[in-house]
Protein backbone atom coordinates (compact mmCIF):
# COMPACT_ATOMS: atom_id res chain seq x y z
CA UNK A 1 0.00 0.00 0.00
CA UNK A 2 2.87 2.25 0.72
CA UNK A 3 4.77 1.68 -2.62
CA UNK A 4 1.10 2.79 -4.51
CA UNK A 5 0.87 5.92 -2.56
CA UNK A 6 4.45 6.23 -3.33
CA UNK A 7 3.92 5.74 -6.89
CA UNK A 8 0.63 8.07 -7.11
CA UNK A 9 2.94 10.73 -5.61
CA UNK A 10 5.80 10.32 -8.14
CA UNK A 11 2.94 10.48 -11.11
CA UNK A 12 1.37 13.51 -9.66
CA UNK A 13 4.87 15.69 -9.26
CA UNK A 14 5.94 14.56 -12.84
CA UNK A 15 2.84 16.04 -14.46
CA UNK A 16 3.22 18.75 -12.14
CA UNK A 17 6.44 19.20 -13.32
CA UNK A 18 6.33 18.92 -16.53
CA UNK A 19 3.15 21.91 -16.78
CA UNK A 20 4.82 25.09 -17.81
CA UNK A 21 3.77 28.10 -20.18
CA UNK A 22 5.06 27.20 -24.10
CA UNK A 23 5.75 29.80 -26.29
CA UNK A 24 6.22 28.99 -29.60
CA UNK A 25 9.24 30.40 -32.01
CA UNK A 26 7.87 32.65 -34.31
CA UNK A 27 10.11 33.66 -37.68
CA UNK A 28 9.89 37.54 -37.97
CA UNK A 29 8.84 38.16 -41.48
CA UNK A 30 8.75 41.60 -43.30
CA UNK A 31 5.96 43.52 -43.02
CA UNK A 32 3.26 43.27 -45.54
CA UNK A 33 0.78 46.20 -46.77
CA UNK A 34 -2.36 46.20 -45.60
CA UNK A 35 -5.22 47.86 -48.00
CA UNK A 36 -8.50 49.24 -46.19
CA UNK A 37 -10.33 51.25 -48.51
CA UNK A 38 -14.21 52.03 -49.18
CA UNK A 39 -15.45 53.96 -52.00
CA UNK A 40 -19.16 55.05 -52.42
CA UNK A 41 -21.49 57.53 -54.00
CA UNK A 42 -21.28 59.74 -50.73
CA UNK A 43 -17.87 61.37 -50.12
CA UNK A 44 -18.09 61.59 -46.45
CA UNK A 45 -17.87 57.69 -46.59
CA UNK A 46 -14.84 57.40 -48.79
CA UNK A 47 -11.38 56.58 -48.07
CA UNK A 48 -7.97 54.71 -48.83
CA UNK A 49 -5.97 53.63 -45.26
CA UNK A 50 -2.65 52.17 -45.93
CA UNK A 51 -0.20 50.25 -42.56
CA UNK A 52 1.65 47.84 -42.08
CA UNK A 53 1.31 43.84 -40.63
CA UNK A 54 3.78 43.86 -37.53
CA UNK A 55 5.25 41.16 -35.94
CA UNK A 56 3.44 38.33 -33.83
CA UNK A 57 4.90 39.37 -30.70
CA UNK A 58 5.05 42.94 -31.29
CA UNK A 59 3.70 45.58 -28.76
CA UNK A 60 3.58 48.27 -30.97
CA UNK A 61 0.32 49.42 -32.85
CA UNK A 62 0.35 48.75 -36.92
CA UNK A 63 2.50 51.26 -38.97
CA UNK A 64 1.16 53.65 -41.46
CA UNK A 65 2.17 53.97 -44.57
CA UNK A 66 3.18 57.71 -45.56
CA UNK A 67 4.45 58.64 -49.03
CA UNK A 68 2.24 56.26 -51.26
CA UNK A 69 0.95 57.50 -54.37
CA UNK A 70 -2.77 56.16 -54.57
CA UNK A 71 -4.16 56.42 -57.84
CA UNK A 72 -8.25 55.62 -58.83
CA UNK A 73 -8.16 54.84 -62.37
CA UNK A 74 -11.51 54.87 -64.63
CA UNK A 75 -12.33 52.07 -67.29
CA UNK A 76 -11.27 54.36 -70.53
CA UNK A 77 -8.06 56.22 -68.98
CA UNK A 78 -9.47 59.19 -67.10
CA UNK A 79 -7.53 58.77 -62.94
CA UNK A 80 -7.26 60.92 -59.96
CA UNK A 81 -4.47 61.01 -57.75
CA UNK A 82 -5.46 60.46 -53.98
CA UNK A 83 -4.96 63.16 -51.59
CA UNK A 84 -2.51 61.86 -48.67
CA UNK A 85 -3.84 62.84 -45.10
CA UNK A 86 -2.52 61.88 -41.94
CA UNK A 87 -1.72 58.11 -41.02
CA UNK A 88 -1.93 56.47 -43.98
CA UNK A 89 -5.31 57.79 -44.85
CA UNK A 90 -6.00 58.92 -48.67
CA UNK A 91 -8.79 60.32 -50.40
CA UNK A 92 -10.43 61.27 -53.73
CA UNK A 93 -11.74 64.50 -55.19
CA UNK A 94 -14.00 62.65 -57.32
CA UNK A 95 -17.11 60.02 -56.52
CA UNK A 96 -17.71 56.86 -58.42
CA UNK A 97 -20.56 56.83 -60.83
CA UNK A 98 -22.97 53.95 -60.43
CA UNK A 99 -22.10 51.76 -63.83
CA UNK A 100 -18.65 52.84 -64.59
CA UNK A 101 -15.56 50.35 -63.91
CA UNK A 102 -12.91 51.91 -61.88
CA UNK A 103 -9.45 50.50 -60.68
CA UNK A 104 -7.31 51.15 -57.27
CA UNK A 105 -3.93 51.24 -57.65
CA UNK A 106 -0.97 51.52 -55.22
CA UNK A 107 2.57 52.53 -55.31
CA UNK A 108 4.50 52.32 -52.64
CA UNK A 109 8.59 51.78 -52.22
CA UNK A 110 9.42 49.93 -55.47
CA UNK A 111 6.30 47.81 -55.87
CA UNK A 112 2.61 48.83 -57.89
CA UNK A 113 -0.25 46.99 -56.56
CA UNK A 114 -3.56 47.04 -58.33
CA UNK A 115 -6.90 46.01 -57.57
CA UNK A 116 -9.36 44.33 -60.19
CA UNK A 117 -11.28 46.55 -62.21
CA UNK A 118 -14.54 46.17 -60.01
CA UNK A 119 -18.24 48.03 -61.37
CA UNK A 120 -20.21 50.59 -59.48
CA UNK A 121 -23.25 49.33 -58.11
CA UNK A 122 -26.39 50.83 -59.03
CA UNK A 123 -28.08 52.97 -55.87
CA UNK A 124 -29.34 49.81 -53.69
CA UNK A 125 -33.13 49.99 -52.53
CA UNK A 126 -35.32 48.17 -50.02
CA UNK A 127 -38.82 46.74 -50.42
CA UNK A 128 -40.34 46.96 -46.78
CA UNK A 129 -38.29 47.11 -43.02
CA UNK A 130 -40.72 45.71 -40.47
CA UNK A 131 -40.01 43.74 -37.25
CA UNK A 132 -41.69 40.15 -35.89
CA UNK A 133 -41.88 39.38 -32.29
CA UNK A 134 -38.80 36.81 -31.22
CA UNK A 135 -37.92 35.42 -27.65
CA UNK A 136 -34.04 35.08 -27.39
CA UNK A 137 -33.08 32.62 -25.27
CA UNK A 138 -29.73 32.22 -23.93
CA UNK A 139 -27.78 30.62 -21.24
CA UNK A 140 -26.39 32.35 -18.05
CA UNK A 141 -24.36 30.88 -15.41
CA UNK A 142 -25.48 31.70 -11.89
CA UNK A 143 -23.78 32.27 -8.64
CA UNK A 144 -23.27 28.86 -8.48
CA UNK A 145 -21.68 28.19 -11.68
CA UNK A 146 -24.79 26.43 -13.20
CA UNK A 147 -26.40 27.74 -16.37
CA UNK A 148 -29.91 28.82 -16.55
CA UNK A 149 -31.95 29.22 -19.60
CA UNK A 150 -32.50 33.29 -19.81
CA UNK A 151 -35.58 34.38 -22.31
CA UNK A 152 -35.79 37.44 -23.57
CA UNK A 153 -39.09 39.04 -25.50
CA UNK A 154 -38.05 41.93 -27.94
CA UNK A 155 -38.71 42.22 -32.08
CA UNK A 156 -36.18 42.09 -34.39
CA UNK A 157 -35.93 44.26 -36.74
CA UNK A 158 -35.89 42.19 -40.64
CA UNK A 159 -35.43 44.11 -44.39
CA UNK A 160 -36.69 42.53 -47.54
CA UNK A 161 -34.56 43.80 -50.98
CA UNK A 162 -34.71 43.38 -54.59
CA UNK A 163 -32.18 41.61 -56.92
CA UNK A 164 -31.60 42.44 -60.20
CA UNK A 165 -29.16 41.53 -62.50
CA UNK A 166 -26.72 44.17 -62.01
CA UNK A 167 -27.41 44.22 -57.73
CA UNK A 168 -27.69 40.92 -56.24
CA UNK A 169 -25.07 41.92 -53.05
CA UNK A 170 -25.71 43.86 -49.75
CA UNK A 171 -24.13 45.08 -46.74
CA UNK A 172 -26.15 47.08 -43.66
CA UNK A 173 -24.94 48.57 -40.88
CA UNK A 174 -26.92 50.52 -38.42
CA UNK A 175 -27.48 53.04 -35.46
CA UNK A 176 -30.43 52.51 -33.10
CA UNK A 177 -30.92 55.68 -30.69
CA UNK A 178 -33.08 55.10 -27.91
CA UNK A 179 -34.41 58.53 -26.53
CA UNK A 180 -35.11 58.84 -22.95
CA UNK A 181 -36.29 61.49 -20.58
CA UNK A 182 -35.90 61.85 -16.66
CA UNK A 183 -38.44 65.00 -14.83
CA UNK A 184 -36.89 65.48 -11.73
CA UNK A 185 -39.07 65.77 -8.24
CA UNK A 186 -40.29 68.95 -7.43
CA UNK A 187 -38.71 70.18 -4.15
CA UNK A 188 -40.32 73.77 -4.92
CA UNK A 189 -41.48 75.91 -6.90
CA UNK A 190 -41.08 76.40 -10.26
CA UNK A 191 -40.70 72.83 -11.64
CA UNK A 192 -36.72 71.95 -12.55
CA UNK A 193 -36.65 71.39 -16.34
CA UNK A 194 -36.66 67.81 -17.66
CA UNK A 195 -34.04 66.38 -18.72
CA UNK A 196 -33.44 64.41 -21.71
CA UNK A 197 -30.85 62.14 -23.35
CA UNK A 198 -30.24 59.17 -25.33
CA UNK A 199 -28.08 55.68 -25.68
CA UNK A 200 -26.84 54.44 -28.89
CA UNK A 201 -26.56 50.70 -29.95
CA UNK A 202 -23.60 50.29 -32.83
CA UNK A 203 -23.69 47.41 -35.29
CA UNK A 204 -20.50 46.21 -34.60
CA UNK A 205 -19.16 42.34 -34.53
CA UNK A 206 -19.71 40.68 -37.99
CA UNK A 207 -20.50 42.14 -41.13
CA UNK A 208 -24.27 42.46 -42.04
CA UNK A 209 -23.96 41.22 -45.28
CA UNK A 210 -26.79 39.48 -47.45
CA UNK A 211 -27.15 38.14 -51.12
CA UNK A 212 -29.25 35.17 -53.56
CA UNK A 213 -28.87 32.01 -51.54
CA UNK A 214 -27.50 29.60 -53.44
CA UNK A 215 -28.66 27.76 -56.13
CA UNK A 216 -31.58 30.48 -55.76
CA UNK A 217 -33.70 31.36 -58.48
CA UNK A 218 -35.56 34.53 -56.38
CA UNK A 219 -36.17 37.91 -57.23
CA UNK A 220 -35.73 39.06 -53.69
CA UNK A 221 -34.17 38.96 -50.49
CA UNK A 222 -36.67 38.07 -47.90
CA UNK A 223 -36.91 38.39 -44.38
CA UNK A 224 -33.32 39.31 -43.78
CA UNK A 225 -32.33 40.14 -40.01
CA UNK A 226 -30.98 43.26 -38.80
CA UNK A 227 -30.93 43.29 -35.07
CA UNK A 228 -32.62 42.51 -31.81
CA UNK A 229 -34.19 45.13 -29.74
CA UNK A 230 -35.59 44.11 -26.13
CA UNK A 231 -39.43 45.27 -24.93
CA UNK A 232 -37.44 46.09 -21.90
CA UNK A 233 -35.92 48.91 -23.21
CA UNK A 234 -34.82 49.79 -19.62
CA UNK A 235 -31.97 46.90 -19.50
CA UNK A 236 -30.38 49.71 -22.15
CA UNK A 237 -30.59 52.36 -19.70
CA UNK A 238 -28.59 53.35 -16.57
CA UNK A 239 -31.28 54.09 -14.28
CA UNK A 240 -34.76 52.86 -13.48
CA UNK A 241 -35.65 57.02 -13.28
CA UNK A 242 -34.74 57.13 -17.03
CA UNK A 243 -38.17 56.45 -18.91
CA UNK A 244 -37.68 55.49 -22.69
CA UNK A 245 -39.37 57.22 -25.33
CA UNK A 246 -38.87 55.41 -28.47
CA UNK A 247 -35.84 54.26 -30.80
CA UNK A 248 -34.40 56.39 -34.11
CA UNK A 249 -33.06 53.45 -36.44
CA UNK A 250 -30.54 54.78 -38.41
CA UNK A 251 -29.80 52.20 -41.40
CA UNK A 252 -26.70 52.39 -43.94
CA UNK A 253 -27.42 50.30 -46.68
CA UNK A 254 -24.49 49.77 -49.41
CA UNK A 255 -25.27 47.57 -52.75
CA UNK A 256 -21.91 45.58 -53.46
CA UNK A 257 -20.67 42.99 -55.64
CA UNK A 258 -19.68 39.43 -55.50
CA UNK A 259 -16.31 40.13 -54.51
CA UNK A 260 -17.17 42.13 -51.42
CA UNK A 261 -19.68 39.61 -50.38
CA UNK A 262 -17.42 36.79 -50.75
CA UNK A 263 -14.29 38.91 -48.12
CA UNK A 264 -16.59 40.02 -45.83
CA UNK A 265 -18.14 36.44 -45.49
CA UNK A 266 -14.86 34.99 -45.21
CA UNK A 267 -13.76 37.72 -42.28
CA UNK A 268 -16.87 36.63 -40.56
CA UNK A 269 -15.75 33.43 -40.44
CA UNK A 270 -12.72 34.32 -39.06
CA UNK A 271 -13.85 36.09 -36.44
CA UNK A 272 -16.13 33.68 -35.52
CA UNK A 273 -13.43 30.84 -35.17
CA UNK A 274 -13.15 29.23 -31.76
CA UNK A 275 -9.74 27.92 -32.11
CA UNK A 276 -10.06 24.66 -33.65
CA UNK A 277 -7.97 22.72 -35.82
CA UNK A 278 -9.59 24.00 -39.58
CA UNK A 279 -10.46 27.30 -38.44
CA UNK A 280 -9.76 30.12 -41.41
CA UNK A 281 -6.41 32.10 -41.11
CA UNK A 282 -5.95 35.30 -42.46
CA UNK A 283 -3.77 34.38 -45.08
CA UNK A 284 -7.09 32.54 -46.46
CA UNK A 285 -8.86 36.00 -46.93
CA UNK A 286 -8.28 36.42 -50.62
CA UNK A 287 -8.97 40.04 -51.54
CA UNK A 288 -9.33 41.77 -55.08
CA UNK A 289 -5.55 43.54 -54.94
CA UNK A 290 -2.28 42.12 -56.16
CA UNK A 291 1.44 42.99 -56.73
CA UNK A 292 1.87 43.68 -60.44
CA UNK A 293 5.68 43.47 -60.53
CA UNK A 294 5.73 40.68 -57.79
CA UNK A 295 2.57 38.19 -58.08
CA UNK A 296 4.16 36.22 -54.57
CA UNK A 297 4.34 39.40 -53.10
CA UNK A 298 1.31 39.03 -50.74
CA UNK A 299 -1.03 42.07 -49.90
CA UNK A 300 -3.77 42.10 -47.20
CA UNK A 301 -6.94 44.19 -48.31
CA UNK A 302 -9.57 44.98 -50.64
CA UNK A 303 -10.74 47.36 -53.10
CA UNK A 304 -14.88 47.77 -51.72
CA UNK A 305 -16.63 50.00 -54.40
CA UNK A 306 -19.79 50.17 -52.75
CA UNK A 307 -23.18 52.15 -53.74
CA UNK A 308 -24.79 53.88 -50.71
CA UNK A 309 -28.44 54.82 -49.43
CA UNK A 310 -29.45 55.80 -45.90
CA UNK A 311 -32.92 55.59 -44.18
CA UNK A 312 -34.25 57.12 -40.93
CA UNK A 313 -37.27 55.11 -38.95
CA UNK A 314 -38.62 55.92 -35.51
CA UNK A 315 -39.91 53.19 -33.76
CA UNK A 316 -41.98 53.17 -30.52
CA UNK A 317 -41.36 51.25 -26.88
Amino acid sequence: MGKQIQYMVLLILLFVGCEEIYNPKINAVPAQLVVESQLTNDPAQNFVKLSLTNNFYSPETSPKVTGAVVTLIKAGGTSWSGIEGENGNFTFPVTPVSGQYYTLRIQYQNDTYESNQEMMPPLPQIDSLYNLDVTDKTYMTDAYGSPQLVENHGREIYIDAPITSKLKYYRFDYRAILEWYYAPPVLFPPPPPTWFGWTTLHGIGSFNIAGPKEFSVSDKIRIHPLLFLSYNTQQYLDSIQQTPNGWIFILDEYGTNKDSYDFHNQLNQQFSADGTLFDPVLTQVFGNLHCTNNPSKVILGFFDLNSYRQYRYYLSN
